[in-house]
């Protein structure tokens, strides 16, 4: 009885533990085992292990796509709801960039393989998805120490009461013995954190809120202020090139095929804005990033600088003023050692549903800032626009750096959320961070949680999922504590059968871990 009821209650343990995890499994058997290769027109089938990169894939409606590339032909809807939580399918085209492991809903589509294995998007998710579940955050370090105290402690009553029993009732002592010790195993406490965990993290990546750090939920949970950085945060980061507006004898055409030279190799929204309406075939060197200024490259043996007015007048010496510069619009300015050469006017848009999320975000009594490297006419525009009332622009990443601290020293828990490369030492700053799906690499590994979906009020239900998670994890531990508070005496008085001691051991553990899968409805 005692073996049954001890792996009954395991065995159903561990079915409510896979379930919570399941997220993370999916994600790995995401990948189909074939793809279908084009070689000179005629289609191959092939074992996905054996693609190269630069095959051309077929992908037909109802497939996986098997690994990360461009459309070379045709246009579809592409589901990617298991990678970002997004459940409608979205529109790829000719050119657009689809990841592995999403699936083709629509028409059939001719790819080009561009990354594999270990490189592609689904891997670094399921590696970070790792890392996070290899980290113990503070909460279930406290829950180990606290049961390697219990056990101590166990054993020595056991021992006492082996002693008493076996002074006044020998015939006894070993069966009561039995049941303190089965009675009192502490696999509830041990759980009580990490299934909660488990839970949380499962169901957020679902909505495609991934968690990579292990402390991160619990430290969400705790946060009262929240700091945005504006483009492709707050906005969509897809930038658009309006206007180009030459200071010199210099045409747009050839202003356009500069900028385009030097923002080669930037991962910045503003240079994709820049380089997608132009072929820059230009001999470029020495290219240097300035992170929050801009980029410096050498063009044909020249020396040219694109970003901020301030940043290239630096290179030539020659202070701008424009009228432009007074727009609501991203300005930067292509100059080089001797002259201003051109401005380039960029548009961006609000994300949709960043003002709920700002409301929703103090609607739970949360401080909402917007810190920016853009203008102040952008961002004080953003910030109305928004109803943020906190808004600073024009700061370099050290500033926003010493921002950040500046509000930790006031005694606020910051959660930052950002996306390109100059976000990243502020990222790494704040006690809880979240970087944009669509933002760099970068952003991503110095984040705590990453916004597969880039959808903002995802944000919020990780906040109201955290604060659940904590309240789940303290709930667990009392119930664990307390059980053991109550059946200790009882099997010391002889009360309780071993048999009795099995099924309260395994029930325990049991509720723990089904009050931990609330979590994942």
């Amino acid at each position: 009885m005692f073996t049954f009821f001890l792996l009954g209650g395991r065995y159903l343990e561990m079915m409510a533990r896979h379930r919570a995890g399941q997220a993370a499994e999916e994600l790995i058997r995401l990948l189909p085992v074939t793809a279908t290769r084009v070689v000179d027109g005629q289609e191959q089938v092939i074992s996905a292990s054996e693609l190269c990169v630069d095959d051309v894939l077929r992908i037909k409606p109802g497939e996986t796509v098997p690994a990360d590339g461009r459309i070379l032909e045709g246009s579809s809807a592409i589901d990617e709801s298991l990678l970002s939580g997004e459940s409608l399918p979205v529109s790829r085209a000719v050119g657009d960039r689809i990841i592995g492991g999403s699936i083709n809903t629509a028409s059939p589509l001719l790819m080009r393989v561009e990354q594999l294995g270990e490189d592609t998007v689904l891997s670094s998710i399921v590696r970070l998805l790792d890392r996070a579940q290899t980290e113990k955050p503070r909460l279930a370090q406290l829950a180990d120490r606290l049961a390697g105290w219990f056990v101590a402690i166990i054993l020595v009553l056991a021992g006492l009461i082996a002693w008493y029993w076996w002074q006044h009732d020998p015939g006894h002592a070993f069966q009561i013995t039995l049941s303190v010790l089965v009675v009192t195993c502490p696999c509830a406490l041990s759980l009580a954190t990490p299934a909660a965990l488990v839970a949380a993290t499962g169901r957020l990546t679902r909505l495609g809120l991934l968690t990579t750090r292990g402390h991160a939920l619990e430290t969400l949970a705790r946060v009262n202020h929240i700091v945005f950085d504006k483009t492709g945060t707050l906005t969509e980061g897809e930038l658009t090139l309006e206007q180009i507006i030459p200071l010199s004898t210099i045409s747009e055409e050839q202003a356009h095929t500069l900028a385009a030279a030097v923002e080669t190799g930037s991962e910045h929204p503003l240079a994709a804005a820049i380089m997608a309406q132009t072929d820059s075939s230009l001999a470029v060197c020495d290219s240097l990033s300035f992170m929050g200024r801009g980029m410096q490259a050498t063009v044909d043996g020249h020396v040219y600088r694109l970003g901020t007015p301030e940043f290239v007048s630096e290179l030539n010496q020659k202070p701008l003023d424009h009228a432009s510069l007074q727009l609501s619009k991203s300005i930067i300015v292509l100059g080089d050692a001797y002259s201003m050469l051109a401005l380039f006017v960029l548009s961006d848009k609000v994300r949709d549903q960043a003002k709920l999320t700002i409301a929703q975000l103090k609607a739970m009594s949360l401080k909402v800032s917007l810190l920016s490297g853009d203008r102040e006419v952008i961002v004080d525009s953003i910030a109305r626009e928004l109803a943020i009332t906190h808004a600073k622009s024009g700061l370099l990443p050290e500033q926003k750096l010493q921002a950040i601290q500046a509000m930790q020293q006031q005694g606020d828990i910051v959660a930052m959320v950002g996306d390109g490369v100059n976000d990243a030492p502020v990222l790494a700053a704040a006690q809880v961070s979240i970087a944009m799906g669509s933002g760099s690499q970068i952003a991503h590994a110095s984040a705590d949680m990453v916004l597969l979906s880039s959808r903002l009020p995802h944000i919020v239900e990780g906040i109201r999922m955290s604060r659940r998670t904590l309240s789940i994890i303290k709930q667990n531990l009392v119930w664990a504590l307390g059980y053991n508070l109550v059946a200790l005496p009882l099997a010391a008085a002889g009360m309780v059968a071993p048999w009795m001691a099995a099924i309260g051991m395994s029930a325990s553990s049991l509720i723990v871990v089904l009050n931990a899968l609330r979590l994942t409805r």
